[in-house]
């Protein structure tokens, strides 16, 4: 794994985060999905994408691939751009409720738990000639972690090409990260006391079936 500088100023604090780059992978590529923001503020609005992990020439990169009617890719035209992506991985409200301390004292309050990671880096467009090998791997890690087997090369060819024509390669090479994971680690004590509500959180908005089969969300 690379080396990546420290930031001096953490927040959250310590007992919440850290800047182990090996944690902040992990996340990265259980999530798989990133919000992706250009330091500079030229775009408003976030962009969201699927990304796969790559180990390179001793480097370890993200890579994926955008439709060219996103406003990167004519900003990547003109060259890097410095970014952050963020992995949101999970994250859930915490009832004062499930606390030993609520029936002596009652002083405790709710919390919200999450782990996320975020990466500092320079974003650049892949070389068109590249495109392909990028898609086909994409496509690989993504039916390997859900146990399915299709491949691009399933397709027909001149299919894939034309549609490869509209989309453009990704790849991020990270100088920094940093990981969030606020898991009541203040709360040692009541610790199998929150894993159980975790366990319990009834939040079916928090799964695709749900936003697909509610005709009032879509």
């Amino acid at each position: 794994m690379p080396v990546f500088a420290v930031t001096a100023r953490h927040y959250p604090p310590e007992l919440f985060s850290d800047d182990n780059p090996e944690r902040a992978f992990d996340v990265a590529e259980k999530v798989k999905f990133a919000c992706i923001q250009p330091e500079d503020g030229t775009l408003c609005d976030a962009v969201f994408a699927p990304l796969v992990i790559v180990r390179r020439a001793g480097k370890v990169l993200l890579e994926g691939h955008l439709v060219k009617t996103n406003p990167l890719y004519e900003l990547l035209m003109q060259g890097s751009l410095h970014c952050r992506l963020v992995f949101q991985a999970a994250d859930g409200y915490v009832s004062p409720s499930i606390y030993a301390e609520k029936p002596k004292s009652g002083k405790v309050v709710p919390t919200w738990n999450y782990v996320a990671a975020q990466f500092f880096g320079t974003l650049k467009k892949v070389p068109d000639q590249d495109l392909f090998a990028l898609l086909e791997h994409q496509v690989d890690q993504f039916e390997h972690s859900q146990g399915s087997d299709w491949r691009l090369s399933d397709a027909p060819s001149d299919y894939i090409e034309q549609l490869s024509q509209a989309v453009f390669g990704i790849c991020f090479e990270p100088a920094r990260a940093r990981t969030h994971h606020k898991l009541s680690q203040n709360r040692p004590t009541d610790k199998m006391a929150v894993v159980a509500w975790t366990q319990n959180l009834d939040t079916p908005y928090k799964t695709l079936a749900y936003w697909m089969s509610n005709p009032d969300e879509q």
